[in-house]
């Protein structure tokens, strides 16, 4: 590999383009025995992806049938997975069948088909989305990068069809969409919102996601204005908002505080909000308390978090007190736990 190593990319080209075909298993050994294919910085890389890209593309089922011998786990894993993402330019069914297949007999193998095949198939429309969903292995790769959604993309139709595979097998393929909520919630929020407080609970989905679509709209204020209706229609959306605003960023959730009236209900999403936070550990409450309607909902809110759990990471100044009409002694002798009273 040493001696490829200072070769610019048209010799290197030109090199593996004369290699005949017989010698290309020998030669790819011989660099397995000096790099490890499961890396990107090795100075062969480049020149193992070029000999497989010309076997897959003259001789696709020699180069198949030579991989399978590979004895070095990391080696064969990688060229497999090299040689099926070459097979699914030419044939996505037949490469994406080929890749379940592997990952059914290895969980170990691994390779980027079934997410390549989601990106183009959210391009195209939800029911190629669903398709494509429905036969990804749980354990496939994760994709971190935004997805492109056709324009008239059907999002509660594609939303339907990942509840029933939600129901099947509890949970999505890692190659689900991070911006799935984002790009719905852009596009229509209350109905996004509606399937998300259904299926909060799946590890894919996150609030702060459904709101980042919202924001994305480009009003100012609208979002926090739409999570404070959301907050005052149910019950059931309270709670999930409460669930989802430890996800938000800083100022999306002081943001969703001040948008709030004062007003009785919603001092019970306060109270909620400040009982499920304190649960967490170390918090800031001064924003949730100086949104209280009134000193006695302070205090009544405080009394309902279970002892020792309020630590706040900061100082309260006793101005800040009398802006809440409380003493720090009223809170105190709330919290502190019966044997310091």
């Amino acid at each position: 590999a040493k001696q490829f190593a200072t070769m610019e990319s048209d010799e290197v080209d030109a090199y593996c383009a004369n290699i005949a075909p017989q010698e290309r298993g020998p030669f790819l050994e011989t660099l397995f025995r000096e790099e490890d294919p499961s890396g990107y910085s090795r100075q062969s890389y480049w020149m193992i992806d070029k000999i497989i890209g010309i076997w897959a593309t003259e001789d696709y089922e020699g180069a198949w049938t030579w991989s399978q011998q590979i004895t070095n786990d990391l080696c064969r894993r990688y060229i497999l997975a090299e040689l099926l993402e070459k097979l699914a330019e030419k044939d996505p069914s037949r490469a994406l069948a080929a890749a379940i297949e592997m990952n059914s007999k290895d969980p170990k193998f691994h390779s980027l088909v079934g997410v390549r095949l989601l990106i183009k198939a959210a391009f195209k429309s939800a029911g190629d989305f669903n398709e494509i969903l429905a036969k990804l292995p749980l354990s496939d790769i994760s994709c971190n990068s935004r997805f492109e959604y056709a324009k008239d993309f059907d999002f509660q139709k594609a939303a339907d069809g990942t509840s029933a595979l939600l129901r099947k097998q509890k949970e999505l393929p890692a190659a689900f969409p991070h911006n799935f909520l984002t790009t719905w919630g852009e596009r229509d929020p209350d109905a996004a919102f509606a399937w998300f407080a259904t299926e909060k609970e799946d590890r894919s989905l996150e609030f702060r996601d459904l709101l980042e679509g919202v924001e994305n709209q480009g009003i100012p204020g609208a979002a926090s204005a739409w999570v404070a209706a959301k907050i005052e229609e149910s019950e059931k959306f309270r709670g999930v908002v409460i669930k989802g605003m430890f996800t938000l960023s800083k100022a999306s959730f002081e943001g969703i505080l001040k948008a709030l009236p004062v007003s009785n209900r919603s001092d019970y999403f306060f109270t909620e909000l400040l009982v499920e936070e304190c649960q967490s550990g170390d918090v800031d409450f001064v924003p949730i308390l100086n949104r209280m309607s009134s000193p006695e909902v302070r205090l009544r809110a405080l009394s309902q978090i279970k002892k020792n759990s309020l630590n706040h990471n900061g100082e309260i100044s006793e101005t800040q007190y009398q802006a809440w009409g409380v003493t720090r002694q009223q809170i105190e002798a709330i919290l502190s736990p019966p044997e310091e009273r």
